[in-house]
């Protein structure tokens, strides 16, 4: 599986739905967004193009954007310097 440099449509929806999170954040605890989030990933599974994706491919997408995306939340708190220790 390839990699792709994030285009500028890919960024701005990206944005928006972490400003949907930000919005609905102060309502929903983080479980429940992860849920809900999940719950649509599923159903963004279930709609590709059954003869140009398979299922394993499909969660090959996944679990590499998931491994991506907990490094760039993590990546910060590493560097991050601050506290009182």
């Amino acid at each position: 599986m390839k990699s792709i440099q994030p285009k500028a449509e890919h960024l701005a929806f990206r944005k928006a739905l972490e400003a949907a999170m930000v919005q609905h954040g102060a309502m929903l605890s983080a479980a429940d967004m992860l849920a809900l989030v999940s719950h649509l990933v599923g159903q963004l599974i279930a709609l590709q193009d059954q003869r140009t994706m398979t299922p394993a491919m499909a969660m090959q997408i996944v679990s590499s954007n998931i491994e991506c995306g907990n490094r760039e939340a993590i990546e910060p708190l590493l560097t991050q310097t601050g506290g009182t220790a």
